[in-house]
């Protein structure tokens, strides 16, 4: 076995992709993926873009994970400084179609990766923790103006939702209010009340996000009619884990794209129409992007369970099905004292318990060993799965 680094070749403006090959004894695979950019930004450009947003994909698809918190423009990854930490390399790649639909070019690409001997899907388990979506914010709502898209937010945060619904366990619809205690000794943010949100709407994920800018260029009524008018989009994601306070994601993502609409047109931003225009299928492809990277921050995620009670029958804990959690899966106690509202103190134990039934939204659990029959395990304490 050989470990090796290389630079990708055939892009050069991907000078900071990495790829980490870690075998040269297996065959390699084919992965194909479609990428695409305005084509306001010019054909060259526009042919770059949607070839490097392709290639991107297909790295994601064969194990990668990104690691950057570089912006994203123009419906794809930005600036020199892209790095893919990825457990294969990239030998080539075939362009099987090439089209251009509503102003954007659009590039189907088969990429031959050389896969890993350690894929990025071994530590996917089926452990799908509760995620708490609140809705996305204008920072500055008077630039909903032009257009009258005030509610750009809230249609936003309802096409992320369903782009996440088919892989991440979505428990607080969006628009729904986030639990918080405002008691609890923290700044403002995420993190405060997370306890709280985590206990009464089995959400351990917690996703909130604004628009920072929407803003579009004016100008005189001749360059409305003849010219393209490009409007800004910036959305900024926080992904935490509420019972860590580890923040899983956090990144900006930025295009610019004509706006296809008169002055003083009136725009509803949550009819299909306007996710069909040149600027709406700019941000789709950014919720696409940003769908895929939320998923990837949260797949390695141990499960991690409160236990509820202990009784003759086993430990009850707050995981169930719904979660992913099975007969047969096996986690270790930690103790957990409360020291003051909102904070605690942790210690590990190396008592095993198994699942020995597994209900819709709780688990009950057997001791396996000695150590867990004569370890108490109490209300409060938490379960820590094993791998």
């Amino acid at each position: 076995m050989r470990t090796a680094l290389l630079l990708l070749r055939k892009l050069p403006r991907f000078s900071g992709l990495v790829l980490l090959i870690w075998s040269s004894c297996i065959r390699a695979d084919w992965y194909q993926a479609e990428g695409s950019a305005p084509l306001s930004l010019g054909a060259d450009t526009a042919r770059q873009q949607a070839l490097e947003q392709a290639l991107s994909d297909a790295l994601l698809q064969s194990g990668a994970s990104l690691n950057t918190t570089q912006s994203a423009t123009n419906g794809t990854f930005s600036g020199q400084q892209l790095d893919i930490s990825a457990q294969g390399e990239l030998m080539d790649y075939l362009i099987i179609n090439e089209r251009k639909q509503q102003g954007r070019l659009w590039l189907t690409v088969r990429a031959d990766i050389w896969p890993g001997e350690h894929r990025r899907e071994q530590c996917a388990g089926r452990y799908r923790p509760g995620l708490a979506l609140s809705t996305i914010t204008l920072r500055h709502p008077e630039q909903g103006s032009t257009g009258q898209i005030y509610e750009l937010g809230a249609a936003v945060t309802s096409r992320l939702s369903s782009l996440l619904a088919a892989n991440v366990n979505i428990t607080s619809a969006p628009g729904a209010p986030l639990t918080t205690d405002t008691a609890l000794p923290r700044s403002a943010g995420l993190r405060q009340g997370g306890d709280v949100l985590a206990a009464h709407q089995q959400a351990r994920l917690l996703l909130s996000g604004t628009i920072e800018d929407i803003s579009i260029e004016d100008g005189h009524w001749s360059k409305w009619t003849f010219s393209d008018i490009p409007r800004a989009f910036h959305m900024r994601l926080v992904l935490e884990d509420s019972l860590t306070g580890d923040v899983l994601l956090q990144r900006d993502y930025q295009t610019r794209s004509s706006w296809d609409y008169g002055k003083h047109d009136r725009v509803n931003v949550h009819e299909q129409g306007f996710w069909q225009s040149e600027y709406g299928m700019a941000v789709a492809q950014l919720l696409k992007n940003a769908s895929r990277e939320l998923v990837q921050a949260q797949v390695c995620l141990k499960a991690i369970g409160n236990i509820v009670q202990q009784s003759e029958e086993g430990v009850l804990m707050d995981l169930g099905r719904r979660e992913g959690i099975q007969a047969g899966d096996r986690f270790t106690l930690m103790h957990r004292r409360q020291l003051t509202p909102g904070y605690y103190s942790e210690s590990s134990s190396t008592a095993v318990f198994t699942v020995q039934q597994s209900h819709a939204d709780y688990s009950i659990l057997l001791p396996a060993g000695n150590e867990a029959k004569i370890t108490p395990a109490r209300p409060g304490d938490r379960l820590v799965q094993l791998w």
